[in-house]
């Protein structure tokens, strides 16, 4: 197996992000927001067997996630099934937070209520929010922002995500400086496309989902 092909998130995989449940291969990577604050994570990636196999991966992966929860505490991360179906190789991991999410991807994720999210430094009142019906919205004119939850997670170029909540998602953001695509994908989802940079520079931009 040669390891220098591989790129994943994690390990080393090339994401082709998605989610669905239909019973067919996804076609994107999701993560999965877990009311008691756990974070389920599949990634969708595409490979060519000259590469790497399924076996060796699945190894690789192993071995990350012995050695994070070696360092940071046990069940921190688990990984689940690894598949390969019609082309495609599935992971499934399982993140006891957050926190935890966020530093084995090395990706900004931030979960929480609007006034916790502003506590941390995020300025949401630079945000264009827009609804399901494309209606506007500020930060300073939703209700009850201490009741209402938001997703903040980082986009790098050429990355596709849905992103699942425990909520109905109220607000999506979008970005007027940088072509992220940010799109209503049922009641409780949302789709992030984040097409390569223009100046080719590796950057990467956030994303903002309110839901309550």
């Amino acid at each position: 197996m040669r390891r220098g092909k591989i790129v994943i998130p994690v390990l080393a995989i090339t994401c082709v992000l998605a989610g669905c449940g239909d019973g067919r291969t996804p076609e994107v990577s999701s993560i999965s927001i877990g009311k008691d604050g756990k974070i389920s994570h599949q990634i969708v990636g595409q490979f060519e067997q000259n590469y790497y196999e399924k076996d060796g991966l699945a190894s690789l992966a192993e071995e990350r996630v012995a050695q994070y929860c070696s360092d940071n505490g046990a069940d921190k991360v688990i990984l689940g099934e690894v598949e390969e179906e019609d082309g495609k190789i599935l992971l499934h991991f399982d993140y006891a937070s957050g926190v935890d999410y966020s530093a084995f991807n090395s990706r900004e994720l931030f979960v929480g209520t609007l006034d916790e999210a502003q506590a941390q430094g995020y300025n949401l009142g630079y945000v264009a929010f827009t609804s399901a019906k494309g209606a506007p919205m500020e930060i300073s004119d939703i209700e009850d922002p201490e009741k209402k939850q938001i997703v903040i997670i980082g986009m790098k170029p050429e990355e596709e995500l849905v992103v699942n909540t425990f909520g109905k998602v109220l607000y999506v953001n979008q970005s007027a400086d940088s072509d992220l695509k940010v799109s209503f994908a049922g009641k409780s989802s949302a789709s992030l496309a984040y097409p390569a940079s223009s100046s080719g520079e590796p950057e990467s931009v956030l994303s903002y989902i309110i839901f309550e």
